[in-house]
C-alpha cells in the first residue's frame, strides 16, 4: 500500500517492485530517482526494502470484505480470500517475485475491504467537519460535546466487613472535644456505625469520640448514659449532608450493648433491609479481576532481598505472557531473571524520581556451540553514549531474536498476600484458608515485582533497523553480554488460578504417534501425552519445523490394533502452538466435510474407559502459593485496564480499572473533566473507536486467540492548563503509512509534549462465578435483583484491552535525538503542574 506523501513516485514504486530482490535494483533505483531530494530518496528505500521483507503471515479476510471468500492453498497453507484479493495475490507473486509483506498488505487493503472502506468513509466525514468547522457551524457541537464516563474498579481494592450493616436511621448525639453535636445514623451494625450530619466537623482520621444512643433509649433500657466509645475512620462529603464512619472501641463493660446489637440486627435486618454496597463492590472487583488477570500479557517477576541481594523467585504466569518466561529461559531450561534484573539497574529503578519506576529493556539473544547467550540493555545504560545506542539498536534489530520490553518496577509486601473476608463472618459458609507456613515462608522475603511487558512490533523493529551499524564496533556489545553462571538461582513459573473454559478434560495417556508432513511426505516418530476428543499434545524425538497454523497428518499404530471400525492413519490435525525446543507441539483436529475420525475413535475410547482415564488435572507444587501471589500484584500494579460491554448488538466502553497508583494514561484523561466516581474517556474514543474498531476486532476474535495490539499516540501543545486543552490523539491505524507516523511522533515532540500507549485487545470467556460464589449468595439471601444485576453484568463483558505506557520507547524507534529517559521526566513534571491547576 503506497503511503500518501509517496503518492507523487508511485510510479517509481510499482517500476521497483519487480526489482526489489535484483542485483539491478540500487542502479535502476538511482536512475529513476536522480531528480527526486534525497530526503524523499530515502523514505522511498526504506519503504521498498519493508515491502520487500518475506511474509508468512496467514490470509484470512472472512467477515473482512465485501465478496464471497473460499480457501486457497499456496505453498501448503490454506488461505482465504475472495476472487478480488485472489486476483491482486497472483498479479502480486509475479510483481514482487514471492510472497511479501507489500503484497500481504495489498490483498489486505482492496477496495472492497470494509476497513478500507469504513476509512474513506471516516475521512470523507472528517473531511466534511473540517469544512464545518471553519465555517464555524459545529464549534457548540465540539464544545458540548457529552462526556463518556466510566466507572472505575479499584484492583485489589476490598470493603472487609466483620459485621452485618442495616439501614437504620434513629436520632444519636456525638460528644467531640467536650462539645455535643445532633446527628442520625445512616447505617448500623455491631462494630461500628455511619452518622450523618447536616453541618461540617473539623476531626480527624483516628480521633475518638462518644456516641449517645438518646433514639435508642427511648425505647429500650440500655443504661448508657456515658455513652459508647467510637473512633473515626473516614469522613465524606454528599451535597449539603456530611458523614463519619465511626469504629467502636472494644470495651468489656459494653458486652451487653453488643449483644443487643448482634439481637436488634437479626430480629430488624428484613425490616429495614442489610446494606449491601460493601459485599457488592468487593464481588464487582473480584469479578473484574478475574477477567484480566488470566489475559495478562506482562510477566510479573517476584523478588526477594536475602542479606541485602535480590534474588528473582516466582513468575506469574498466564497464556498470554508465557512466551516471555519462555524467551528469557538459556539452554538448560533456567531463567536468566538474576542477571536481567541485576542490582545496579534495580538501584537506577528506584532512585527515579517519578511514580511510576520503569524504563525500556532491549534486549537479543545469540547462539553459539549449544549454548545461548543473552545481551540486554536499559534505556539508561545507552543513552550514556550515543555510539553504542546505535550499535545497540541497529545490530540487536537485526536478529530475529530482537525483543523491546516495558520494565516496571513495583513495591510489595508478604503482608499484601492475605485476601481479607468481604462477606460477614457468620455468614460465610468457607472462611478464607490461613496460609501454611511453608507458603508464608516462601513469601516472607518478597519485596518487589519487576512487570516485563514485550512492547515489540514487526514496524517498530524496521525502524530500529535503519541506525547504521559500524562492523568494526561489534566488540563494544561485549559488555551488554550475560555471564554465564554455573549457579543460577532458581527461579519458578506459577501459573494464574482461575476458572477452566476448557470445552472438555484431557485425559494423561501416552501412545505412538507417526506425524506425516504433508509436503514432503516425511514421517516423524513420537508419542502423545494428553488427548481429548478434539485435539492432543503430542512430543517428537526430534525437533520439528511445523509452525502454528499448519496441517499435520497423524496415524496412530497402536491405537489401530484395538480399532477396527476406525481408520487411524492420515488423519488431519492443525497446529496450534509449538514449544521453544521444537519437539511438543499442541495439536487439534482439522475440521472438513467429513466427521473426523480421530475425533469419533476418541469420543468412543473416552466414553468406554472414563473410569480408567486419569484426568490432565495440575495440582500445583505449592497450593495456596498462586493465590498469594496474585494478591500481591493485584495490591502493588499501576496498571489501566478498559473492559468492552456487549449490549445487544452493540460494544461499549463503560468500565475500566486501575491499580493503586495513578497510570500517565488516567491522568492525561483527569485533565480535561474530573469526576468524582469516573473517568471521561471521551479523549480516546473520539471517532466511536469501541464500536467501530475494537468491537469489529472483538465479533472476529475467539477466546484463545492472541491479542490485538494497537497504539495511541497523544499530542499536546506546549503551554496548555487543566480543563482547556485540546489533544491531538490518533491511533495507529489512522495514519496512512508509517512515514506519516513517524512524522507526527517528531512534530509532535519538537511543538510540545508526546504520550504514547500501546493497547492489548483481548476476548474474553464466561465470569468465573465458583470465585465469588460466596458474595454471590449472600447478596441474593437479601436482594435477588441486586445479585442479578451484577450477575448481567460481568457475564456481558466481551474483552479487555490493557494499557501499557510507551512514551519512553517510541522517540528512539523513530531516531528522535531526545534523551527518553529526561523526556520522561520532564513530561511527568508538566502533567503534574497541570493536574494541580483547577479544571475550568
Amino acid at each position: 500500500m503506497t503511503a500518501e506523501d509517496l503518492q507523487e513516485y508511485v510510479g517509481v514504486i510499482d517500476r521497483m517492485k519487480s526489482l526489489l530482490n535484483s542485483a539491478d535494483f540500487d542502479q535502476v533505483f538511482g536512475l529513476l530517482t536522480s531528480d527526486i531530494p534525497k530526503s524523499k530518496q530515502f523514505l522511498l528505500k526504506m519503504e521498498l526494502k519493508r515491502m520487500a521483507q518475506p511474509c508468512n503471515y496467514f490470509i484470512d479476510l472472512r467477515g473482512h470484505v465485501d465478496g464471497d471468500v473460499k480457501p486457497y492453498e499456496y505453498k501448503g497453507k490454506t488461505h482465504y480470500m475472495d476472487n478480488n484479493a485472489i486476483k491482486v495475490f497472483e498479479n502480486g507473486l509475479k510483481q514482487y517475485g514471492g510472497y511479501t509483506l507489500g503484497l500481504y498488505e495489498e490483498v489486505r487493503n482492496t477496495e472492497n475491504n470494509f476497513r478500507v472502506m469504513h476509512r474513506k468513509e471516516t475521512e470523507e466525514r472528517v473531511k466534511n467537519a473540517l469544512q464545518q468547522s471553519a465555517s464555524g457551524k459545529n464549534r457548540e457541537e465540539e464544545e458540548n460535546l457529552s462526556p463518556q464516563v466510566a466507572d472505575i474498579i479499584s484492583f485489589g481494592s476490598y470493603t472487609t466487613r466483620r459485621d452485618e450493616r442495616m439501614n437504620y436511621a434513629i436520632e444519636v448525639e456525638i460528644e467531640l472535644n467536650k462539645q455535643r453535636m445532633t446527628a442520625s445514623t445512616s447505617d448500623l451494625s455491631v462494630s461500628g456505625c455511619k452518622v450523618k450530619l447536616t453541618k461540617p466537623v473539623k476531626v480527624n482520621v483516628g480521633a475518638e469520640l462518644k456516641l449517645y444512643f438518646t433514639g435508642l433509649e427511648q425505647e429500650f433500657m440500655l443504661g448508657l448514659s456515658d455513652g459508647v466509645l467510637y473512633k473515626v475512620v473516614d469522613t465524606e462529603s454528599q451535597g449539603q449532608n456530611h458523614y463519619l464512619r465511626l469504629q467502636r472501641l472494644q470495651n468489656d463493660n459494653e458486652q451487653q450493648f453488643a449483644d443487643f446489637l448482634q439481637k436488634f440486627i437479626t430480629g430488624n435486618k428484613r425490616r429495614y433491609k442489610v446494606n449491601l454496597d460493601s459485599v457488592c463492590h468487593s464481588m464487582r472487583t473480584k469479578g473484574y479481576e478475574q477477567f484480566y488477570l488470566p489475559r495478562l500479557g506482562s510477566l510479573p517477576v517476584f523478588i526477594a532481598v536475602k542479606d541485602g541481594q535480590p534474588m528473582p523467585m516466582f513468575a506469574l504466569t498466564t497464556e498470554y505472557n508465557r512466551a516471555i518466561w519462555h524467551y528469557f529461559l538459556d539452554e538448560q531450561h533456567q531463567a536468566i531473571f538474576d542477571s536481567l534484573l541485576s542490582v545496579k539497574r534495580l538501584k537506577q529503578l528506584l532512585q527515579q524520581s517519578s511514580e511510576e519506576k520503569s524504563t525500556i529493556l532491549y534486549c537479543f539473544t545469540h547462539a553459539a556451540k549449544g549454548k545461548l547467550f543473552f545481551y540486554s540493555a536499559t534505556s539508561e545504560e545507552l543513552a550514556a553514549s550515543e555510539q553504542l545506542k546505535e550499535l545497540f539498536l541497529g545490530f540487536g534489530a537485526s536478529k530475529p531474536s530482537w525483543r523491546v520490553l516495558h520494565c516496571n518496577l513495583l513495591r510489595t509486601a508478604a503482608t499484601m498476600a492475605e485476601m481479607p473476608a468481604t462477606v460477614p463472618e457468620q455468614y460465610m459458609v468457607k472462611k478464607p484458608a490461613s496460609q501454611v507456613p511453608l507458603i508464608k515462608g516462601l513469601l516472607q522475603d518478597l519485596r518487589y515485582i519487576v512487570n516485563l511487558t514485550d512492547i515489540s512490533s514487526t514496524n517498530s523493529t524496521f525502524w530500529y533497523q535503519s541506525y547504521q551499524v559500524n562492523q568494526e564496533h561489534l566488540k563494544l556489545l561485549a559488555q551488554f553480554g550475560h555471564k554465564k553462571r554455573p549457579d543460577i538461582p532458581s527461579c519458578e513459573a506459577i501459573p494464574v488460578q482461575y476458572v477452566n473454559l476448557r470445552s472438555e478434560s484431557r485425559y494423561l495417556y501416552k501412545t505412538a504417534v507417526m506425524v506425516k508432513d504433508p509436503q514432503n511426505q516425511t514421517e516423524l516418530s513420537g508419542h502423545s501425552r494428553d488427548f481429548s476428543s478434539k485435539g492432543l499434545q503430542l512430543e517428537t524425538a526430534l525437533p520439528v519445523r511445523f509452525n502454528k497454523g499448519d496441517i499435520v497428518q497423524l496415524r496412530l499404530p497402536d491405537m489401530q490394533k484395538i480399532s477396527t471400525r476406525h481408520s487411524l492413519s492420515e488423519l488431519p490435525y492443525e497446529v496450534m502452538a509449538v514449544s521453544k525446543s521444537h519437539t511438543i507441539m499442541n495439536l487439534r483436529a482439522a475440521e472438513t466435510d467429513e466427521p473426523h475420525v480421530g475425533r469419533l475413535f476418541f469420543q468412543q475410547l473416552i466414553q468406554n474407559n472414563r473410569a480408567k482415564l486419569t484426568p490432565a488435572e495440575e495440582s500445583p507444587k505449592y497450593p495456596g502459593l498462586a493465590a498469594g501471589l496474585r494478591n500481591m500484584y493485584l495490591n502493588s500494579q499501576n496498571s489501566f485496564a478498559l473492559f468492552l460491554h456487549r449490549k445487544g448488538i452493540r460494544y461499549e466502553i463503560n468500565t475500566v480499572a486501575k491499580g493503586g497508583g495513578n497510570s500517565c494514561l488516567y491522568q492525561l484523561l483527569n485533565l480535561q473533566h474530573q469526576h468524582s466516581n469516573g473517568v471521561d474517556l471521551n479523549m480516546i474514543l473520539r471517532n466511536n473507536a469501541a464500536s467501530l474498531q475494537f468491537a469489529q476486532q472483538l465479533k472476529q476474535m475467539k477466546r484463545f486467540d492472541n491479542a490485538r495490539s494497537y497504539e495511541l499516540f497523544i499530542a499536546l501543545p506546549a503551554g496548555i492548563t487543566a480543563g482547556n486543552i485540546e489533544p491531538d490523539c490518533r491511533y495507529d491505524y489512522e495514519f496512512s503509512s508509517e512515514q506519516k507516523k513517524h512524522q507526527f511522533v517528531l512534530d509532535a515532540l519538537q511543538q510540545g509534549s508526546l504520550f504514547c500507549f500501546r493497547l492489548t485487545l483481548s476476548r474474553t470467556g464466561r465470569p468465573d462465578t465458583d470465585y465469588i460464589a460466596a458474595e454471590m449468595n449472600y447478596i441474593s439471601a437479601y436482594a435477588i435483583h441486586k445479585a442479578k444485576q451484577l450477575e448481567e453484568e460481568l457475564w456481558s463483558v466481551a474483552g479487555v484491552i490493557d494499557v501499557i505506557d510507551i512514551s519512553e520507547e517510541v522517540p528512539w524507534r523513530y531516531g528522535a535525538a531526545a534523551n527518553p529517559v529526561n523526556h520522561k521526566v520532564q513530561q511527568q513534571q508538566k502533567l503534574t503542574l497541570q493536574l494541580k491547576q483547577p479544571v475550568t
